[in-house]
């Protein structure tokens, strides 16, 4: 058995990923125990990716529809899921990313599942679902998230008990270890999916991550300025980076550059690029997962 089987993917699958596939039947990995298989929860869809860490351009991903009128998010899940059985073969490894409004960071006082389930009932009474907690290590912080009824024990049942993590924990991870060489403070943005994730870092630390509701490129640009205030930002020497969306960026980067001088967006991280040639198309949020490793 060879380290670097090919999967089996046509052609016009792998490269159209800015046209996400709604369907995976077109996808075989003939040898799955070699890949890892990256999931995002979505409110109306879930993202899939799928790559092999030794095998260069491996990339493929993809965007099935949720049919949320089978009664629950879990039942729409679960259908998504079985009709799609590339998605259960047995991976090397399986990650999760559930994406959730209803959320809190906490501090490395308060990182255990205890006081996460008390602060997140605390700070959402009349919650329903299931706890989901995660550490994120280079930040120094937990989040602790909500999530529909059914779908963390679906999730373990499923595949086998993988690490599920909040829609922020690979941006902050992520642009946190870029900080690293940064000197001054920067602010980063998301744009996409009616959310704008902000979050900022200072003297190599993060010191604020939230989600914010987005119908328009005007929300963005009123939730960045406050953020830039409230923590004393610098509009001529700190930075903002701003990504997502093509219009919604390009029009919120117009409106900001009328009040910080550096607005940019992120650089792509190259070694992204090595799963594969078309990583750029791929969902942010499951390609920098994948470099959290």
């Amino acid at each position: 058995m060879s380290k670097f089987a090919p999967a089996i993917v046509k052609t016009e699958h792998l490269h159209t990923m800015s046209n996400l596939s709604n369907t995976t039947s077109d996808i075989h990995i003939e040898h799955p125990e070699y890949w890892t298989l990256l999931l995002e929860l979505c409110p109306g869809r879930l993202r899939y990716m799928f790559y092999d860490v030794d095998q260069d351009n491996s990339l493929i991903a993809g965007d099935i529809a949720l049919d949320l009128s089978a009664g629950s998010y879990l039942k729409a899940l679960e259908n998504a899921v079985y009709d799609n059985p590339v998605l259960l073969d047995d991976y090397k490894q399986v990650r999760v990313i559930v994406d959730s409004m209803q959320f809190v960071v906490l501090p490395p006082a308060y990182d255990d599942e205890t006081c996460a389930l008390d602060a997140l009932d605390a700070a959402f009474p009349n919650r329903e679902g299931d706890l989901v907690f995660c550490r994120l290590p280079r930040c120094q912080v937990g989040i602790a998230c909500d999530t529909p009824q059914g779908v963390t024990g679906f999730l373990q049942r499923t595949f086998n008990m993988p690490p599920v993590v909040h829609h922020l924990y690979p941006l902050c991870e992520h642009y946190r270890r870029q900080d690293d060489n940064r000197e001054v403070a920067c602010v980063h943005l998301n744009l996409n999916d009616g959310c704008a994730d902000m979050l900022i870092t200072r003297n190599k630390q993060l010191v604020m991550a939230n989600s914010y509701p987005l119908k328009a490129a005007d929300d963005a640009v009123y939730y960045a300025l406050h953020a830039w205030k409230t923590f004393g930002l610098d509009q001529q020497r700190d930075e903002l980076l701003i990504a997502g969306d093509r219009d919604l960026t390009s029009a919120a980067t117009a409106t900001l550059r009328k009040y910080v001088s550096y607005v940019m967006p992120p650089i792509f991280p190259a070694q992204a690029l090595k799963i594969g040639q078309d990583a750029m198309k791929a969902p942010l949020k499951l390609i920098l997962l994948a470099l959290c490793e």
